[in-house]
């Protein structure tokens, strides 16, 4: 595997070396790097590229003119670029334990071919040697994934074979994905161009699959596509295909959905399932609410506590919003052998698979609850494998009120996908979303996935800066885009897609919300200026809003401006005098203006009107602090640390007590602070609040005594 490495790292020397036009120093390498290949038309390649390279430098030293040299010197790199990863290939081949090699080696040591692999297929539209269906299309996935360089030849009879009405939709998709795996091991325009005519495919599902393949593999290689621009001119071909730029925007989505999936994973772990078990008796509830219609009176209970109720709300929310909240379940369900084979990461669920027919029974497979788990959206293929494969570990009864649980869930869904009610904008959604979470599983979860560069380790937002962006550049996906990006707190790249939208005059650029949206994303960078400069166009086009008169105000207070936010706080006041959290925000204000007494009415205000408010209470222990009232500040403080204090207010209680000369429970209270905070973040705001203890009668020969007891 060192030696792997090593010659990866020098092909990556070399690739950067030609990128930078660099090209006599390159072929030497490749030359190097050539040792001990014996592959005739590999040397013949170099040979042309050295030789054709030579004349140009020739003619170039007479002084010779050529109009054309520029595009012949960009074609030589073009083929230095193609013949560095076929040399990489050829030195790896006969002795790599990569998978890839392992199986490119077993793949050369076969006499199959796409033509007879084709019409093996096309015998199986209806499927009666499930066996051999399934060698097949194994067979069918290395011959394609291995094949490291292609040639017009192979890019037509594999592009002949997905478009065969014999062939069933299933193996065509399994295609796009080797294609995709293959693309994603070495750099190949054919492979490219073959799935930009893949995404025009009548199938849906192979031009969902087709672009999710562009959309994991094109990023990684735009610093080659201007030495291929045929590739670029492919995609702006497929801005005029019907359909094409909403599918793209759908791929779009469920790529950035998968985002979420580690954290959601987390949560599942840490905090949904925790809470689910928090219950000793859950176990005979769910019996007891298997075995009647009625619902138990302790199981209601239960799901109405709070923090039941709440973590219950949010998992349905998440899986409204598409979000992959089965991870956490099924990642533990990938080691069957059914798992070792790469392509069956990839395929689509069948009952007629026949590891899913000898873990469910052939009888059991064709009933209506097994087809209830096939035709629903809510899990992906590859965790239907899981499910279905985990059967045969179950025992017989368990077995019967897990299916009855599942035929009730989906139910409804089978039936409105069995009438065809379900709109297609639904079934693309599924397709995108399902195929999706098949590759995160893959790429997460197979046991050699470190051979495999992890396309979900990359950004994946194709709206700006990626060869596929000219299909999400159209006002839906921009706005659709903009908005989750907003809402997920991915605050940088919000602010470049409100930017991209308002450079195009996007028509939601005249609206107020629209500068809202931008300077709140601007104000989450901690881009003040900007963000005031949005919330001032938003005020524009709707003025006297409140939401955007108290995020100028916090912008400004931020830029060392009170009186100008203070200003526009009391004319949000005149629209909503009942809002306390604007009479904190007001407040604050004045504080920051050492206007004290006024401050404290406003809080003490808040405090009567909503008593048992936190936020109320740091407000007026912190202001009655500054202003001398120390009684009045630990009387506060002390209310706020009997909730769920946070450092900061662990560590204004501790300059309260300070200053009011308990030195044991200042300290008592650093401590905690210190333990929240962490000791650098401790160290840094105490500082920070340095001169107002100092201000307030400490001595500062005694703070360091102080620091020093902590």
């Amino acid at each position: 595997m060192v030696v792997d490495e090593d010659l990866k790292k020098r092909a990556q020397h070399i690739k950067d070396l030609l990128l930078q036009d660099r090209l006599r120093e390159a072929l030497e390498l490749i030359k190097t790097q050539m040792a001990g290949v014996s592959d005739w038309s590999v040397l013949s390649r170099y040979e042309d590229i050295e030789s054709s390279y030579s004349f140009m430098l020739q003619y170039f030293s007479q002084g010779s003119p050529d109009e054309h040299r520029t595009e012949v010197y960009r074609q030589l790199i073009r083929r230095a670029l193609l013949l560095n990863d076929d040399v990489l290939q050829a030195r790896l081949q006969p002795e790599s334990m990569l998978l890839y090699y392992q199986h490119l080696r077993s793949r050369l040591a076969r006499t199959e071919n796409i033509e007879g692999i084709r019409l093996s297929l096309e015998s199986f539209v209806e499927i009666s040697d499930t066996t051999a269906h399934e060698r097949t299309l194994g067979l069918l996935f290395d011959l394609i994934w291995t094949n490291g360089q292609w040639s017009s030849e192979d890019s037509a009879s594999i592009l002949e074979l997905i478009d065969s009405p014999l062939v069933m939709e299933d193996d065509s998709l399994l295609v796009i994905s080797a294609v995709t795996l293959s693309l994603m091991e070495r750099f190949d325009p054919l492979k490219c161009l073959f799935l930009c005519q893949a995404a025009e495919n009548l199938s849906m599902a192979v031009s969902i699959r087709a672009l999710t393949g562009l959309a994991v593999t094109l990023g990684s290689y735009k610093d080659l596509l201007p030495y291929f621009p045929e590739i670029k001119n492919r995609i702006t071909l497929l801005l005029d295909t019907p359909g094409i730029k909403e599918r793209m925007l759908k791929v779009q989505m469920a790529m950035l959905l998968c985002r979420e999936t580690k954290e959601i994973d987390r949560r599942m772990r840490e905090e949904f399932i925790p809470t689910m078990l928090r219950n000793p008796k859950l176990g005979d509830l769910m019996r007891e609410e298997l075995e009647r219609e009625d619902v138990s009176p302790d199981w209601k209970e239960w799901i109405e506590k709070p923090e039941v109720k709440d973590k219950l709300m949010q998992m349905t929310e998440l899986q409204m919003e598409g979000a992959d909240v089965y991870m956490s379940t099924f990642s533990h369900l990938k080691n069957y052998p059914f798992f070792r084979e790469i392509h069956n990461w990839f395929r689509v669920f069948s009952l007629d698979q026949p590891d899913v027919i000898n873990s469910l029974g052939e009888t059991f497979s064709k009933s209506t609850v097994a087809k209830s788990m096939l035709s629903s959206g809510m899990f992906c293929n590859s965790d239907k494998y899981s499910f279905a494969l985990t059967f045969s570990q179950i025992p017989q009864e368990q077995r019967d009120m897990i299916m009855g649980q599942v035929d009730g869930e989906f139910q409804e869904e089978v039936q409105e996908i069995r009438s065809g009610n379900l709109p297609a904008d639904a079934k693309e959604n599924f397709a995108a979303r399902q195929y999706t979470q098949d590759l995160y599983r893959f790429f997460n979860l197979f046991s050699r996935r470190h051979e495999f560069r992890n396309p979900f380790d990359d950004n994946l937002n194709l709206l700006i800066d990626n060869p596929l962006s000219p299909l999400l550049q159209t006002e839906d996906s921009e706005q659709a885009i903009a908005a989750w990006l907003l809402g997920k707190g991915y605050y940088d790249e919000a602010v470049s897609a409100y930017r991209l939208m308002e450079s195009t005059a996007h028509p939601y650029s005249t609206d107020y919300r629209f500068y809202q949206q931008m300077g709140y994303a601007l104000q989450r960078t901690q881009c003040y200026k900007e963000a005031l400069e949005a919330y001032r166009r938003s005020d524009i086009l709707q003025s006297d809003n409140n939401w955007t008169l108290r995020h100028s105000a916090q912008c400004l207070r931020i830029l060392g401006q009170p009186v100008e936010a203070l200003n526009l706080l009391l004319q949000a006041e005149k629209n909503s005098s009942d809002n306390l959290s604007l009479q904190i925000q007001i407040g604050d204000c004045l504080v920051d203006l050492k206007r004290y007494d006024e401050a404290l009415t406003r809080f003490f205000k808040v405090d009567y009107l909503k008593p048992d408010y936190p936020k109320a209470w740091r407000a007026i222990g912190w202001c009655a602090f500054l202003a001398g009232r120390t009684d009045k500040s630990i009387e506060y403080y002390d209310k706020l640390l009997k909730t769920k204090p946070t450092g900061n207010d662990c560590l204004n209680a501790g300059h309260a007590y300070f200053v009011d000369g308990n030195i044991q429970h200042a300290v008592s209270l650093y401590r905690q602070s210190r333990k929240v905070l962490g000791l650098e973040q401790f160290e840094s705001e105490f500082e920070k609040d340095r001169p107002i203890l100092i201000e307030k009668g400490i001595s500062e020969q005694d703070i360091p005594l102080l620091l020093d007891l902590l």
